[in-house]
């Protein structure tokens, strides 16, 4: 096979074997990190007061309102929230994702301060690579704050690379964002 048709019998492949998004959300699970136990199972709609808690938490302000968090539960195609819980302070994490053949893109994700530095980030953002991967797209991207030092380092860590800066994109701060993407290697890729 010449690599023209080799990529397209694996695009088609892939379209093929592609998971549906709720089968890419994994069951609520029981996981250890460094000592600590936690749940971590699908976003709901409940669980959006505590996601509005940490982004103020984080960010002094809301990147995200209960509408944006509403409309994304909401949109079940493609779209993958998850939040992480222990049962003495309930929601300390969470992530978001969306889903296409071409692209997976990660739209929020958010440490409790409490909890960071203990690998939830890193955990949660390489569950989302591998659910991309098994999905089949073929790049993951994301947007971080230019003054984000902590989770720029992250992203790099994961394989990421630096892309544009948009500025003027955070809404409520005016602040700068950095593009970040990755080519993604499915399984049909590393035969």
């Amino acid at each position: 096979m010449n690599e023209d048709t080799d990529h397209m019998w694996r695009k088609f492949k892939a379209i093929f074997t592609q998971e549906s998004a709720e089968s890419l959300a994994p069951d609520p699970v029981t996981i250890e990190l460094l000592g600590t136990t936690y749940r971590l199972r699908p976003m709901t709609e409940q669980d959006i007061d505590a996601a509005l808690v940490i982004e103020r938490e984080i960010y002094h302000d809301l990147p995200w309102d209960r509408l944006a968090f509403m409309s994304e539960l909401r949109r079940v195609s493609r779209n993958v929230y998850l939040v992480l819980t222990t049962p003495e302070d309930g929601v300390v994490a969470f992530i978001g994702s969306w889903f296409t053949q071409k692209e997976a893109h990660i739209t929020n994700i958010a440490v409790a301060p409490s909890f960071q530095h203990r690998g939830i980030g890193r955990f949660l953002m390489q569950l989302m690579l591998d659910r991309a991967k098994a999905y089949g797209s073929e790049k993951m991207t994301l947007e971080v704050r230019t003054d984000n030092e902590v989770a720029k380092h992250l992203y790099t860590q994961l394989g990421f690379l630096p892309g544009k800066i948009k500025k003027g994109y955070y809404v409520s701060t005016h602040g700068d964002a950095l593009d970040m993407w990755q080519t993604l290697e499915t399984e049909g890729d590393q035969q």
